[in-house]
């Protein structure tokens, strides 16, 4: 990490390069093509670790980024000052102060960034004015005494008074000024021979995720909204009463009514997977009425519907209805052609209610599903004549309005996951990002995302900055890693990731021999080296672990901010 204050931390600094140059060191031992990439990664990061114009531009942008949305956030350096009977000299001192929304904020005080001991002390504090204040309880050395702390005029100082094990008066005061960590990878230049994903200039090498002509988007529809339901219809024409199979897909739950009928329910949360939820109907002569409820808890919001036989064939004599009435039994030309999947419909919605989450709201009966519904404002949707691959996330400058020319791309909440469209095995990649400012939300809302190995290993993106590190927090492989450290930055600055991955392996008979690997580094830290991830994480695009995949990067609802993004393709040896 690169350090802007008053003073250059160098200690902490040199700390950081050493790190980074064992775990590159340690992650291409085996290759000699894959150890001379990491020598040359890590002369950019040497570059990139001495001061320039491009660094201080680095530094300038986290600093107009965070201070412009919370100028107590952020990173504070300094030492202990004046001490009586503690034995604390001149120590360094770190803190973190995590904004909570409302005026309130945490304190994390510590001995030095970037470890996982045990804070010295974790202070509570409210805004007043023009200054934070913080209070708590801080142990040390056997000793437990009150602390005092604030902002102010671009300063936090505190006291720290009480008596130690002894019975003996101890006191010592603290000093603090804010810097900007960036780190050292921020803006690493891809070398010869590398795939440039995304270049800040558009999705070329994109597309969303499970893209087919019956897949709903519900968000683009009626706009992306977190714990939310909206409702779906169609009609479809049967020339005789027959035996048949909803095939059902949705993020997140959905519960489904036939002529009236309420024939199917599942309060989940999950990803859209056609055919997930299968079940048998009896299809009425003529026309048939289908409804559907679908809630959204956050990010991807999506169904579809294929109409079929118990083996999986298209049936015959089935038609959908037409948009525009035209005095016939609707067309059966779309349903053959989109291979049994549904495609004419009507969307209303969103429907909410406060203090609802989306499980909660799956049994409101709202306006569309009572019998006695009026004024419902239906818009009518042909998915035969929208685009399935574009990309609907945003082109954003990654500076916000005046920002540098290289931009961004921004998750648009509901339009659903992205991936690359190009498939690989083994290789390293580099991506920058950001968490949005969220200060009151809390946990896995709080600027959540996630990078897909091969659209199957999740490496997790949240704005996690001065929690503890866990696997489903920033720098995290969902459900398996926990990162050695907690290397999360403050929300709205810059961050990387360099990931090395290497897929598994399989011997002759089509047996594993090898789990997959993975090695990160966030910020300029190790955090995962050479970790062994045996199973794809949770929300995987799918199970098929012999097969290349792509790069997936997760609408979970907030949004998350990537740049530069490239990737080198390593040799595959069995």
């Amino acid at each position: 990490m690169i350090i802007q204050s008053g003073t250059r931390n160098q200690k902490s600094e040199d700390r950081y390069q050493k790190s980074e140059a064992r775990g590159q060191k340690s992650k291409f031992r085996i290759l000699f093509l894959c150890f001379l990439f990491s020598v040359l990664c890590l002369l950019s990061s040497v570059l990139y670790s001495s001061p320039n114009s491009t660094t201080d531009e680095f530094i300038q942008e986290a600093k107009k980024s965070i201070d412009s949305a919370d100028a107590f956030m952020g990173d504070w350096q300094g030492s202990w000052k004046k001490a009586e009977g503690t034995g604390i000299g001149s120590e360094s001192l770190a803190a973190q102060v995590i904004a909570l929304g409302k005026g309130k904020y945490r304190l994390n005080l510590l001995n030095q960034f970037d470890t996982k001991t045990r804070p010295i002390a974790v202070l509570e504090g409210q805004s007043e004015d023009t200054e934070v204040r913080f209070a708590g309880i801080v142990q040390r050395e056997g000793a437990e005494s009150d602390i005092k702390a604030a902002i102010k005029d671009g300063r936090l100082t505190g006291t720290m008074k009480g008596h130690n094990n002894e019975g003996k008066y101890i006191s010592a005061d603290f000093a603090l000024e804010k810097v900007y960590r960036i780190s050292p990878t921020l803006g690493a230049k891809p070398p010869a021979g590398a795939i440039v994903l995304f270049d800040g200039t558009n999705f070329d090498h994109w597309e969303h995720v499970g893209t087919f002509v019956g897949r709903i988007g519900i968000a683009e529809f009626v706009g992306g909204h977190d714990n939310a339901a909206a409702y779906l219809r169609s009609r479809v024409w049967s020339d005789e009463q027959r035996q048949a199979v909803l095939e059902l897909g949705s993020d997140d739950g959905v519960k489904v009514w036939l002529n009236g009928e309420l024939v199917h329910a599942n309060n989940v949360g999950r990803a859209l997977k056609p055919g997930e939820d299968k079940k048998q109907v009896t299809l009425k002569a003529q026309w048939n009425d289908l409804l559907l409820k679908v809630t959204n808890g956050g990010g991807g919001w999506e169904a579809c519907v294929r109409l079929a036989d118990s083996k999986g064939k298209l049936l015959d004599g089935i038609k959908e209805m037409a948009l525009i009435e035209s005095g016939d039994a609707g067309t059966d030309g779309y349903y053959k052609k989109n291979d049994g999947f549904l495609t004419i419909w009507e969307t209303a919605g969103p429907y909410q209610q406060q203090g609802k989450d989306f499980k909660a709201l799956f049994d409101v009966a709202f306006e569309p599903e009572r019998t006695d519904a009026q004024g419902v404002q239906w818009k009518q949707v042909d998915l035969n004549k929208v685009q399935t691959d574009k990309v609907r996330w945003k082109l954003v400058p990654s500076l916000g309005e005046g920002g540098r020319a290289d931009g961004a791309m921004q998750v648009v909440s509901g339009a659903g996951s992205i991936v690359t469209e190009r498939k690989f095995k083994d290789f390293k990649l580099h991506l920058e990002f950001r968490t949005p400012f969220m200060p009151t939300a809390r946990g896995q809302s709080r600027g959540n995302s996630g990078v897909y190995l091969q659209g199957r290993y999740e490496v997790q993106i949240l704005d996690s900055y001065g929690l503890k590190a866990r696997h489903n927090e920033c720098g995290g492989v969902y459900e398996i890693g926990t990162p050695r450290v907690n290397m999360c930055a403050p929300p709205l600055q810059w961050q990387t990731y360099d990931i090395t991955f290497q897929a598994p392996r399989f011997d002759a008979a089509g047996k594993k021999a090898n789990d997959a690997q993975v090695s990160v580094v966030h910020n300029g830290v190790t955090i995962h080296e050479n970790l062994i991830v045996p199973r794809p994480t949770a929300v995987a695009m799918d199970n098929n672990v012999k097969e290349p995949g792509g790069v997936c990067l997760q609408d979970h609802g907030n949004e998350v901010q990537y740049r530069n993004i490239w990737l080198v393709e390593l040799p595959c040896s069995q």
